[in-house]
């Protein structure tokens, strides 16, 4: 990678209990880069993400940010959002947090929304929604505070097929479009594949990586891209990664 660092995590150590879920793990997030923390259940990479949105404190080791600005949001697998709050006051809400102007507030959510194509869908309550929708709420709740970098845990996995298609290319536009940086957490081959302009396999002792395998394919992130071969070629070496280490 070319582009600077903005995040590096240097021999980090967790432990819950006695369990040591992390252990001597160093990585390096660059400007602009979509990177993908790929394994299966129970790897450690969900941890991984939490310590690097600082939601968890590593048992040792140290993480390293570019300047003084943490500026960054998380998305969670589960969109949580308020069920008496409307989907506008729902993506307002970690700006009203931060007690920024009210202009800016509604400016910024307005904004966001039209971002994730639900700028009609404002005055809509949860229970109104589909998943997909709720989900694309949740990201636009994420951008309203203009972050540099978005932590993502597994938000697509509990969505149909044809949904979680369609918000990985939306997702995959509005990185190139903002010029974000993204760590997102997945178990499926496919979907790192797609998404992922780097893919960090870990295996289940110590969350050490097995796999670093950047990406770069001639075609854009688009429908067309799933049926290419170097596509297909990319998910049949991860997937056999995949399945001798695990085995």
């Amino acid at each position: 990678m070319s582009s600077p660092a903005l995040l590096e995590l240097k021999n980090i150590h967790k432990k819950f209990q006695d369990r040591e879920v992390l252990k001597d793990v160093n990585l390096t997030l660059h400007a602009g880069e979509f990177l993908c923390l790929l394994g299966p259940s129970g790897c450690g990479k969900s941890t991984l993400l939490r310590l690097m949105a600082g939601l968890e404190k590593p048992t040792t080791g140290s993480l390293h940010w570019q300047g003084t600005e943490k500026n960054f949001a998380f998305v969670f697998q589960e969109p949580q959002l308020l069920a008496w709050r409307s989907v506008f006051e729902n993506t307002r809400l970690p700006l009203e947090l931060q007690r920024r102007p009210l202009h800016e507030q509604n400016e910024n959510s307005r904004e966001a929304l039209k971002k994730v194509q639900l700028g009609d869908f404002e005055n809509h309550f949860p229970h109104e929604l589909s998943g997909g929708m709720k989900m694309r709420v949740s990201i636009a709740r994420a951008l309203s505070s203009a972050p540099r970098i978005l932590f993502m845990d597994e938000p697509f996995s509990a969505l149909d097929e044809v949904t979680r298609f369609a918000l990985q290319r939306q997702l995959r536009d509005l990185c190139e479009t903002e010029k974000l940086s993204v760590v997102f957490v997945t178990h499926s081959t496919y979907e790192a594949a797609f998404l992922a302009d780097r893919i960090l396999m870990m295996n289940t002792q110590g969350g050490h990586f097995i796999l670093n395998e950047e990406i770069h394919y001639r075609q854009g992130r688009n429908e067309a891209l799933r049926s290419a071969s170097e596509y297909q070629a990319l998910v049949a070496k991860v997937s056999q990664k995949m399945q001798e280490a695990f085995r």
